[in-house]
């Protein structure tokens, strides 16, 4: 069912990246609209949109070209990873909600969109993603809904990258099982990865799913954002065996320098002014 199911999504996602009007509109307009809008107060909001749209465009593209066996495909999935980020960055820097202790009660986006950059920007190695990670580590419970089972995950992640000891729970769903088995035997924490992957596999096939974003629809970034910490935290690695963890988005691997590229320093120049 798995191998059959990764099949259809590549395809699906390689007519998705070839389709022209995906071109003009994610890429093409975007461009266009940055171009018109960096630099000027009056639309941030612009900005912020833009730059989400465009990086989903080069993250989905990067993906493919990967999938296809061009290992450069990473500098374009980390540029988009790049723009995506920073996105949800400024829209941090304009939010104008109290704070309480020091700490931010909601996040001015989406928490799927902050669980999804996060997790990317693990298992990508994402030297600029760390004010990112603080805004989700630092979210108090309340600010999660009984389903933000990934968010959750991904913010219990990041606090045991920082630190915090083990503190799984109900309200984590599917991904408790994977911090009960933070500290025991390898070989079972990798078998509850196994079965994270089945989960993210079919909820990549639905629309509106949890994974269904042209750049996590088959790479495994859970399952890499905690190998990730974990070797972090020097600890022992798990070995997980599925279908997901075997395509090249996993065995190739990208350049161990961050891409630069001309819109995504822009941004990143237009987030130090603010």
């Amino acid at each position: 069912m798995s191998l059959t199911a990764i099949t259809t999504l590549r395809r699906n996602l390689t007519e998705w990246a070839d389709r022209p009007a995906n071109r003009q509109f994610l890429h093409d307009d975007q461009v266009a609209q940055l171009e018109q809008s960096l630099g000027v107060p009056a639309r941030r909001t612009q900005v912020h949109v833009a730059a989400w749209m465009l990086g989903s465009w080069h993250l989905g593209q990067g993906m493919v070209r990967v999938l296809n066996g061009d290992g450069q495909g990473f500098d374009e999935a980390r540029i988009g990873q790049s723009m995506r980020r920073t996105s949800l960055l400024l829209r941090a820097r304009q939010q104008t909600a109290p704070l309480r202790r020091g700490r931010v009660e909601r996040l001015p986006f989406s928490l799927a969109h902050a669980a999804w950059t996060t997790l990317l920007g693990l298992a990508l190695r994402d030297p600029h993603a760390e004010e990112l990670y603080d805004l989700l580590r630092e979210l108090p419970d309340g600010a999660f809904t009984e389903n933000d089972h990934l968010a959750l995950f991904v913010r219990d992640l990041l606090a045991l990258r920082h630190g915090a000891r083990q503190s799984p729970g109900a309200r984590l769903g599917p991904y408790e099982g994977v911090l009960l088995h933070w500290t025991g035997e390898p070989r079972l924490l990798a078998q509850q990865l196994a079965e994270v992957l089945d989960l993210h596999i079919d909820e990549a096939q639905r629309r509106g799913g949890t994974f269904d974003d042209p750049g996590l629809q088959l790479y495994p970034a859970e399952a890499l954002a905690v190998l990730e910490v974990r070797d972090w935290l020097e600890l022992p690695r798990a070995k997980v065996d599925h279908p997901l963890m075997h395509t090249n988005l996993v065995t190739m691997k990208p350049s161990r320098t961050w891409p630069s590229h001309d819109l995504a320093t822009a941004l990143e120049q237009e987030l130090r002014r603010r």
